[in-house]
């Protein structure tokens, strides 16, 4: 084996390359030089290549750069051979390294096509840079946003301690006693008015079941509460009795609410328990003065069926017992002036004429005081009423009692109200007669019914031009008897406007009146729960 390497080492008498450059210094110099420089230049290739890739494992080229390694070094010993030739003529040594160096070239060229495909594929420098840039710009957002987010969190932990903090104190400053509890009615809080409410202090009653407090009898309701709370659903303001540190037993106000971790998982309860002591002692007081109202309501009734059997009474002797002496009357003073007429004298004819004037007046105001009577007696039979048909039907009829009248008269449609029908008809005939007779004397006169509105509520109203009314003594239009014109001018009673007003209030209602002297009225009247309305 040695003697095998020392032939295929050995010179076999071959002569030095040196021979061929005739042993040119200047040749021989450059050539030396040259092989040597290139040999140095060609191992520190690998060597660098050879660190990238040690470095550089994520490299997807890594078994190219070894192979340009190989044939780099190759190159590199070939160049070194050509300078130790000059003088050893170690022609088969320099030809087994070419020879490695031939084999390392072809295969690093195989190797080499297959990937310039993907070696074109790879980003220029300018997009890498552009890459990088677009990196680092996104690198700057993100921590950018993590500071952000830093920040957010920084802000959002000091506002939760600080919701915390407000929490804790409005627990602590409430009026309202709130105790914590696990699930198992251990109590894990207790604020000042728990304290204050049930005697307890917070350090007595941190660690102990809220059975402490629960009266004996009333253990069920803390397992239906339980049960409740397990399954996620809160107890509203239901009243109970709770033992406070003296043994009395305080009435209270309860609410239970779940308490819940992250995971959404029941994990205890929230009670607010309100002290209602005052309220009961008020409650028991109402119902005290309830029942004294009751008793009162009753002998108040009493009285009121025993007055409407007097008025009853008194309408009766009104309408019979004076009837009779004024019929008397009127009929013997007609009969005297029929059948003595021409034997009194002027003055005596006058005398009887007035008493007979007189009668009629009497069984007029008699008549006022029988429907004034009536309009407050007997229960309301509440029904729909179209008012713009009745009101058309009343002012027709008082059309074709005076067919003379250029009466103009305006009806707004789809006007109803709910109301006992007989009593609604005398409201608005008696407002209707009364337009019709104080625009006696207008030269156009009109009248309208409309809707109006009374201190925010939906109103009938019924509206003339014709004589109208000094606004200070608007009182005096309803009270009974009570009249604002001459009778010479306007005959009447003055008991139309007083039943209106008290038929509308015994519907629950109101009336108003506005008018000016001469210029006219307008009388508006609402009834029970915004009855009065305008129908579409």
């Amino acid at each position: 084996m040695i003697n095998e390497l020392s032939r295929f080492l050995g010179t076999n008498g071959y002569l030095p390359h040196g021979y061929c450059l005739s042993w040119s210094q200047p040749l021989l110099l450059t050539n030396v030089i040259s092989d040597v420089l290139i040999f140095l230049a060609y191992f520190s290739m690998p060597v660098t290549l050879g660190y990238f890739a040690w470095r550089r494992q994520d490299f997807p080229y890594r078994s190219l750069l070894w192979m340009f390694s190989i044939f780099i070094m190759a190159c590199g010993i070939t160049h070194l051979m050509g300078a130790v030739v000059l003088w050893l003529p170690l022609y088969r040594l320099d030809a087994f390294f070419k020879a490695i160096t031939a084999l390392a070239s072809v295969a690093t060229a195989i190797m080499i096509w297959p990937m310039i495909p993907k070696l074109l594929k790879m980003s220029s420098p300018e997009k890498l840079k552009a890459v990088n840039e677009t990196l680092q710009r996104e690198i700057e957002k993100r921590k950018a946003v993590e500071e952000d987010l830093r920040l957010a969190k920084e802000a959002a932990e000091a506002g939760l301690q600080k919701e915390q903090q407000l929490m804790a104190a409005i627990v602590e400053s409430s009026e309202d006693a709130i105790v914590g509890k696990n699930l198992e009615g251990i109590i894990t809080s207790w604020n000042r008015a728990a304290e204050r409410i049930l005697g307890f202090t917070a350090a007595e009653m941190l660690g102990q079941s809220i059975l402490a407090i629960i009266p004996s009898g009333r253990g069920y309701e803390e397992d239906q509460v339980m049960a409740s709370i397990k399954r996620g659903e809160a107890i509203k303001h239901f009243e109970t009795e709770r033992v406070r540190k003296d043994g009395s037993r305080i009435p209270l106000s309860i609410t239970v609410s779940p308490i819940q971790d992250k995971e959404g998982r029941v994990i205890g309860a929230s009670k607010i328990a309100r002290d209602i002591t005052e309220a009961k002692l008020a409650e028991a007081r109402i119902q005290e003065l309830n029942a004294s109202l009751e008793q009162k309501v009753a002998e108040r009734t009493t009285e009121l069926t025993a007055a409407n059997h007097e008025l009853e009474a008194f309408a009766y002797a009104v309408s019979h017992d004076l009837r009779a002496p004024l019929r008397a009357m009127s009929g013997f003073s007609r009969a005297l002036v029929e059948d003595y007429g021409d034997l009194l004298q002027g003055e005596a004819k006058g005398f009887l004429n007035q008493i007979d004037l007189a009668s009629r007046r009497m069984g007029e105001l008699i008549d006022g005081i029988l429907t004034l009577s009536r309009s407050t007696r007997g229960e309301l039979q509440r029904s729909p009423i179209d008012i713009s048909a009745l009101a058309t039907r009343l002012l027709e009829e008082l059309t074709r009692g005076e067919p003379a009248r250029a009466m103009v008269w305006q009806v707004e449609p789809g006007l109803s109200v709910v109301g006992d029908a007989r009593m609604i008809e005398a409201v608005m005939r008696n407002l209707l007669d009364n337009a019709w007779k104080y625009t006696s004397n207008t030269e156009a006169p009109v009248i309208r019914v409309r809707s109006g509105n009374v201190d925010g509520r939906d109103a009938v109203c019924v509206a003339d031009n014709g004589a109208g009314f000094d606004m200070a003594h608007t009182e005096l239009l309803f009270q009974p008897f009570k009249r604002l014109h001459r009778e010479d001018e306007f005959p009447g009673m003055g008991i139309g406007l007083a039943t209106v007003q008290r038929i509308v209030r015994r519907h629950g209602g109101d009336i108003r009146a506005e008018g000016r002297s001469g210029h006219g009225a307008t009388f508006c009247f609402t009834l029970t729960d915004n009855i009065a309305e305008v129908v579409p």
